[in-house]
């Protein structure tokens, strides 16, 4: 009998995931275009959220430079497809890699003299502001007016018909990345990460070199925004500093991790499935008579989940379900 619970428990445990996954494939046949769009975006910031729960959730260094990388991504992949005409799925691995070589560079420039996490968060909004106003000077970059993607027309180049293609590719992103947090979670990478996060000096006692399980991170995560920075680049068709470069996407990304719950596999799903729609939702029902409201709702939930679920919604849930499991447990015993 001990040996078939095991299975029906890992069932049980990946029913609510597989149950999501079911919902997300089938959803955009029943939702109008507007509403596809909004679950595009959902999706851009679950790729996102989760790729910087990398490094903010299971390294615990709080980042807040992430544009860098997502605009690195944009624009590696923009000029080479504008001027080479090198196909946006080949030059996403190019941006993908300088974005990853930057965030190894700040993170061995941070963390080579174990400067605390304050500091790490202070170079990283410097050394992103800094990006953002060099990509809006540089006339090759397009300077502040941004750069128009030419369409020509082939799936080769990342053009469809229909946003229903945009809305699978993001999805296959957003599933391949919580797979890869679910990896990371089990492998000693994981492992390591969850180490320099709860207590580093006891990681460097047993020998876990903190510097380079730091540099992976920044790099894995910096890689994953990059190709959300080509994404959504092929989506909007322009690529410009305040939407790539500016800080409002990372408040946003970090914003939506903090309330779904850090350092979790599904906190940075919860997060931006909830309140992408939300917020559109306002801007679209309130947004001439309330501008800004959806950022005034954010920070409203971001103070409750602060106050009354410092875990975020995700340990709320799992103290919700140990609650309900525990009376039973209890008769058993």
């Amino acid at each position: 009998m001990e040996a078939a619970n095991p299975p029906a428990r890992d069932i049980r445990r990946h029913l609510p995931g597989l149950l999501l996954l079911l919902a997300a494939v089938v959803a955009p046949w029943f939702m109008s275009g507007n509403w596809i769009n909004i679950l595009i975006l959902s999706l851009l910031f679950v790729f996102l959220c989760v790729a910087w729960n990398i490094v903010g959730g299971l390294t615990g260094e709080f980042c807040i430079g992430h544009s860098l990388f997502l605009a690195a991504g944009a624009y590696t992949s923009t000029l080479l497809y504008i001027h080479l005409g090198v196909s946006p799925w080949i030059g996403m691995f190019a941006g993908g890699a300088i974005a990853a070589a930057i965030g190894m560079f700040i993170a061995w420039l941070s963390f080579r003299y174990a400067l605390p996490h304050l500091s790490f968060a202070l170079v990283t909004i410097a050394l992103a502001m800094l990006g953002y106003l060099a990509i809006s000077s540089i006339d090759f970059l397009g300077a502040s007016r941004g750069l128009t993607l030419p369409v020509r027309g082939s799936a080769w180049y990342y053009h469809f018909r229909s946003d229903l293609a945009f809305y699978y590719i993001i999805l296959a992103h957003a599933v391949a990345a919580v797979l890869l947090t679910m990896w990371l979670y089990r492998s000693k990478a994981g492992l390591y990460f969850r180490t320099i996060r709860d207590n580093e000096r006891a990681a460097l006692a047993i020998g876990v070199p903190s510097l380079r399980y730091k540099m992976l991170a920044m790099a894995i995560s910096a890689f994953m925004t990059a190709l959300a920075g080509v994404f959504y680049a092929q989506f909007l068709l322009y690529v410009e500093p305040k939407t790539f470069a500016g800080l409002t996407i990372v408040i946003e990304i970090i914003l939506f991790t903090v309330v779904g719950g850090t350092g979790t596999v599904w906190g940075p799903v919860l997060g931006p499935l909830l309140l992408v729609p939300l917020g559109e939702v306002l801007r679209a029902e309130l947004g001439g008579t309330a501008p800004g409201l959806h950022l005034f709702v954010y920070g409203l939930l971001l103070i409750a989940v602060i106050r009354f679920m410092p875990g975020g919604l995700m340990a709320a849930l799992s103290k919700l379900g140990a609650l309900r499991v525990r009376p039973s447990s209890a008769k058993e015993a």
